[in-house]
């Protein structure tokens, strides 16, 4: 027959499971509510990583935009004048020729870009491009995008007199 001492000892010993039980229970439900968190961060600093990315690729897009209005190679000017948002025909013609020659220079200047001008013609009724001049093409070798920006200038011919509506994309590779 047992004894009260081997009944309390077996009463202890699966009291003591349970206790054990509970203890790993609760380190387990401590440990995936860790784990979730940690996902949590991750994922939301890795969101924060591709924000801070896509502005950095705006704010270059930016930057060759600001360079390129500043270029005297292109811009109109009148008594030494310059005209802002406005290029010059001749000037354009005349620096894509000398962007060929330069390259070193232009490339260390603009960087992974490509550059057109578009010449429109003037009249309402109308909506065609009468020229186009790819002023500069330099691509990654491992593209990863494309990002475009366009906006309007006006084109001067001084040869005729005469103005033109233009539009400049500038794309940057990524």
């Amino acid at each position: 027959m047992r004894t009260h001492v081997q009944l309390y000892t077996k009463r202890m010993n699966r009291k003591a499971q349970l206790q054990i039980m509970e203890n790993i229970f609760v380190i387990l439900i401590i440990f995936i509510i860790l784990f979730i968190a940690f996902i949590f961060i991750i994922r939301s600093q890795r969101s924060k990583q591709l924000d801070k990315l896509e502005e950095q690729k705006n704010l270059e897009l930016i930057q060759k935009a600001q360079i390129l209005n500043f270029l005297p190679e292109m811009q109109c000017s009148d008594n030494n004048v310059i005209k802002p948002d406005c290029y010059d025909i001749l000037k354009i013609e005349a620096f894509k020729e000398t962007i060929e020659k330069e390259k070193l220079f232009y490339r260390s200047l603009l960087g992974y870009v490509r550059l057109d001008v578009v010449k429109y013609d003037p009249s309402p009724e109308i909506n065609k491009e009468i020229e186009t001049w790819n002023l500069y093409d330099n691509p990654k070798q491992e593209e990863r995008g494309y990002s475009e920006i366009h906006y309007p200038v006006l084109l001067r011919d001084v040869r005729n007199n005469r103005d033109y509506f233009g539009v400049i994309y500038l794309g940057v590779y990524e």
